[in-house]
């Protein structure tokens, strides 16, 4: 990708916005009665504060949990411990991406129904423990991986000796655990230290089995002296660094991911979001929230307990701090991964530079300005929608990709005029790519076949 550092390539290497959209507004908006147990207002004022108050805690990670955090999971959960192994598989409709190829899967540890340990080829007994692992209540054991030119995937299992409390449930039936890792990769020097999503379901009270979801944009970045940047200005006048394309080299370099490596992985700590946040002193109810001014809004977040802004916190989270350390060679197998170079640009600079493509997923490498956002859409014209935080990440499942069709359009332009073009059951008179062909800056369609 060109070095044009914009708030989408902030995302894309440090994960530090999510893709601003209606959808994920009045997400945010739902958020607050689950962290207060009442409705915010959306004005942008008090977004933007929130956003602020969630970089103060230390991690995006916060972020994500407030995103997950608008709606209660059902109690209802299965009674029966199921078989491990097959995450991949059976999570397939629950998770973004889809089914991963099983013939490039990597099988870790795996199960039969009388819950024997099943020898694969050579694979014996005292290897398969090598990928569960124990810590206080919580045993955590990982099933099968896959790698392909943009992410890894790794199925995650995890036990948990006492009962997990109730805990949020996304409206399209997902759930998720929180892990704080420790990674240690065999093509670079340092530690790579981060909050990341197991994004899945509980089995029942007991288990819960999920897809950690690696991508490669986020561990190929050297920003340590970025990360010692913001550390030195932390407290001073000048505390927020900005990258740009004048100072990319001075505060970011990328390191060469190979096709074979060997990871560490260390969990310390597992964090789950309630489904029924602990009440708070001076808890205002979402009416009178709705009626608050900016000021009262401001006095009122003010107000709140100081360990309400930590993470993970008693109101809102449950959570098991322990070692959980494992050892993966990790090989990138998948047969349909593959670069399209496009190399294409308009008079003002805007374009698209490649496509990197696997069976799950598409990336768009484009060349834009701080100003501008792209889409892309199938063969048939559907819209390939993000299947992570990163909003040029797609889920290519369903879709026929043998065409791809990528607008890129003004920002502002896109979010108050097209958007709603592209959501389903609207009534204009244009499809949604009949407005992006019209009002974009930037279009080409891809034959990815060649």
């Amino acid at each position: 990708m060109e070095k044009n550092i914009s708030e989408k390539d902030l995302t894309r290497i440090l994960g530090a916005q999510l893709e601003p959209s209606e959808i994920i507004d009045a997400k945010l908006s739902e958020t607050y009665e689950i962290l207060r147990n009442a409705k915010g207002k959306q004005k942008s004022k008090r977004r933007r504060g929130l956003q602020k108050v969630l970089v103060g805690i230390g991690s995006v990670a916060a972020v994500f949990v407030l995103m997950t955090a608008f709606c209660v999971m059902n109690p209802v959960l299965a009674s029966e411990i199921p078989i491990l192994g097959n995450i991949f598989t059976k999570l397939s409709d629950l998770f973004p991406f889809g089914q991963i190829p099983v013939e490039d899967t990597v099988v870790l540890y795996h199960t039969d129904e009388k819950n024997q340990t099943l020898k694969e080829g050579e694979q014996n007994q005292s290897k398969q423990d090598s990928y569960t692992k124990k810590s206080g209540d919580i045993t955590v054991t990982l099933t099968e991986q896959y790698a392909s030119n943009q992410a890894i995937y790794i199925g995650v299992h995890v036990e948990n000796a006492k009962e997990f409390p109730n805990m949020v449930q996304m409206l399209d039936g997902t759930q998720s655990l929180r892990v704080h890792l420790k990674e240690q990769y065999s093509f670079r020097t340092d530690t790579v230290e981060m909050w990341r999503d197991i994004d899945g379901k509980f089995e029942n009270k007991h288990t819960f089995d999920g897809i950690l979801r690696i991508d490669y944009s986020e561990i190929n970045v050297d920003d340590r002296k970025y990360q010692q940047a913001l550390k030195e200005a932390s407290g001073t006048d000048n505390e927020e660094v900005w990258i740009t394309d004048e100072n990319w080299s001075q505060y970011l370099s990328e390191y060469e991911i190979p096709e074979m490596f060997t990871m560490k992985l260390d969990i310390l700590n597992i964090v789950g979001d309630l489904a029924e946040p602990m009440p708070m002193e001076g808890m205002k109810s979402a009416k009178e929230q709705e009626n608050m001014t900016d000021e009262e809004w401001e006095a009122y977040m003010k107000s709140l307990p100081q360990d309400f802004y930590d993470y993970p916190n008693k109101y809102q989270n449950w959570w098991q701090e322990g070692s959980w350390s494992f050892d993966l060679t990790i090989e990138q197998k998948d047969s349909q991964s593959r670069v399209v170079e496009v190399n294409e640009t308009n008079e003002a600079g805007i374009g698209l530079k490649s496509i990197e493509i696997s069976s799950v997923e598409l990336t768009l490498n484009t060349i834009e300005k701080a100003d501008t956002v792209a889409v892309a859409l199938d063969a048939n014209g559907n819209k390939i929608e993000n299947g992570s935080s990163n909003m040029y990440e797609l889920a290519i499942a369903d879709h026929d990709i043998s065409k791809v069709y990528v607008y890129i359009c003004d920002y502002e332009e896109y979010i108050d005029k097209i958007k709603a073009y592209g959501i389903e059951g609207n009534h204009f008179d244009k499809s949604f790519q009949e407005i992006l062909e019209e009002r974009a800056l930037f279009k080409t369609v891809v034959d990815t076949t060649k």
